[in-house]
């Protein structure tokens, strides 16, 4: 949560942004979502951390965050969002595993090995595609990268760190991203410039402080090579958190700070970890929720997922996202009112 000498500057900035209608995005929202992640004081501060609680520099990246994506009209496109795009979509970035570490972060991991040459191919198809703006119903979309990028990212500051913060009883902001850089090659690399670029650009913009570290593991011998010049492609500030391992030291590294079921087999724990994979919920995770019945238990289906309150005050997860044109609005599991921070 916010130190004391953070409040009066938190409430500072909520009131300018107010006063620049930079938080009307909300009214995009269906009735029931939560602001988590778009509005809320979380998402706030991130913004002004980035900015060294410099108050000026911070609304100006929020209006250029605010304006990116209401062109790219995210709140809407996170609801209608095809559920194959999504799951495309995750194996291209750092995917919630459904883990944490110890301090109650989620871990995001991706294997390099998936960014090959037909995924970036299919990656440049969707960054040349023209905007899809028109949703005022519910079409056949076909989203952008970025637009596909952002409906990923927001699911980690909407969903994820809203989850983990609730069951740790204190605000979780940032997350803790594993990368597997065994079959990462220099050709691969120079291949993959453009794509780092504009994610990082992304990130930097959109969804600043949601990093802690980035453990890039199983580094091979010539890693130095590539990362001369993948540096000049990326945001200092992210470029600042790498942790490069060697294959020799991935273990005992992470093992200082996430307990061994929680780390993947790649780098020596007991998680079984494959690219792409449906969040696999740590234990604290699956009985901080009351789950609804259904085909499957105790897991997170695949798509966009959001919360959503009730009258009650309940908070529920829910699935959204569309299936066969249709939008889903699907209620997965409840907050157990012990687990709300």
């Amino acid at each position: 949560m916010a130190t004391p000498p953070d409040t009066a500057a938190l409430a500072a900035f909520r009131a300018a942004c107010t006063d620049q209608g930079l938080l009307k995005q909300v009214d995009s929202l269906q009735d029931g979502d939560v602001t988590d992640g778009i509005a809320d004081d979380a998402t706030l501060l991130r913004f002004l951390e980035a900015r060294k609680m410099n108050a000026a520099a911070a609304l100006e990246q929020f209006q250029q965050a605010s304006k990116f994506r209401a062109e790219k009209n995210v709140l809407r496109i996170y609801d209608l969002m095809p559920v194959d795009d999504h799951e495309e979509t995750r194996k291209m970035y750092p995917h919630w595993t459904g883990r944490r570490d110890r301090r109650g972060m989620p871990l995001m991991m991706l294997d390099v090995a998936h960014l090959n040459g037909a995924a970036v191919t299919a990656w440049r198809k969707t960054h040349e595609m023209p905007v899809h703006t028109d949703v005022t119903l519910t079409p056949t979309i076909n989203p952008d990268m970025a637009q596909r990028a952002s409906v990923h990212f927001d699911g980690l500051t909407r969903f994820v760190l809203p989850l983990c913060s609730a069951l740790q009883g204190t605000q979780i902001p940032k997350s803790v991203y594993l990368i597997d850089a065994a079959t990462v090659s220099i050709r691969q690399a120079w291949e993959l410039r453009a794509f780092a670029q504009d994610i990082s650009g992304i990130l930097t913009t959109c969804y600043p402080e949601t990093i802690d570290k980035i453990f890039l593991c199983n580094i091979p011998f010539y890693f130095a090579q590539i990362w001369s010049f993948m540096k000049k492609f990326i945001d200092p500030v992210t470029a600042a958190k790498l942790v490069l391992l060697p294959s020799k030291e991935a273990y005992s590294t992470l093992a200082e700070e996430i307990e061994h079921e929680d780390i993947p087999v790649q780098f020596g724990g007991g998680f079984k970890f494959t690219n792409g994979m449906l969040p696999d919920l740590d234990k604290g995770i699956r009985q901080g929720l009351s789950w609804r019945s259904g085909p499957v238990k105790e897991a997170l289906p695949a798509g966009p997922i959001k919360w959503m309150e009730n009258e009650q005050g309940e908070r529920r997860i829910v699935a959204t996202g569309t299936v066969a044109d249709l939008q889903r609005a699907d209620e997965i599991a409840v907050l157990r009112p012990a687990s709300v921070a």
